[in-house]
């Protein structure tokens, strides 16, 4: 069984994904909310696999929700549901340590997919969001390299998460398993001391690793 808390000030889209929920037997809703210290307060003790935030508009409006939910509950995956409408805010979300996103027209197969994926420690990124960040990173001017203890593999796995790739994508293309491609994940996000496949992103370009 999978809990989940709901966070959402607007439209419930989330009505639809509630019902999504609800319907399928591996998803509890343990928590919703309007505020994120409200929302907290429902969680209590029992502590829920993911947090899903429903942000509608394209200000700035989620960073302090996010920031409030992640300072209170730092192990717990946050998924965004953002309109396709609004980018301005993505690369900070990820700054924050959000670790999925999905966009409020998407249908409810994706949104169970990201759920299961954060679940499972992974991260969920909807393709375009993808490519919105890393034109973000691309469009800035690095002009310092570090130097870095990667492996030949490693430096290969980086530059395929670079491109946005799955762990099976990766996998096949360099003819290793997926959970060989997690390892090295792992590794790198350790030898880099940084946390998550943005991170890597970012670490790519300012390096040089991919342009």
């Amino acid at each position: 069984m999978c809990n989940i808390a709901i966070l959402e000030g607007f439209s419930l889209y989330s009505s639809g994904l509630k019902s999504i929920l609800q319907n399928t037997h591996d998803f509890d809703v343990i928590a919703e909310a309007v505020s994120a210290s409200d929302l907290c307060s429902k969680i209590g003790d029992r502590l829920p696999h993911v947090v899903i935030i429903d942000i509608i508009h394209g200000d700035n409006s989620g960073i302090k929700p996010i920031r409030k939910i992640r300072r209170r509950f730092p192990k717990v995956p946050v998924l965004l549901i953002v309109s396709p409408h609004y980018s301005d805010c993505f690369e900070e979300y990820i700054r924050l340590g959000v670790k999925g996103f999905i966009f409020n027209n998407s249908d409810g197969t994706d949104f169970i997919k990201a759920i299961k994926k954060l679940k499972n420690g992974e991260e969920y990124f909807e393709k375009t969001v993808w490519n919105i960040f890393k034109t973000s990173i691309q469009s800035r001017k690095y002009t310092t390299k570090t130097t870095h203890k990667l492996t030949d593999r490693e430096v290969s796995v980086l530059k395929l998460f670079s491109r946005g790739l799955t762990y099976k994508e990766i996998g096949a293309s360099l003819n290793i398993s997926p959970r060989t491609v997690e390892t090295h994940k792992r590794n790198i996000l350790s030898k880099l001391k940084i946390n998550s496949t943005a991170d890597m992103v970012k670490y790519a370009y300012r390096n040089h690793i991919i342009a």
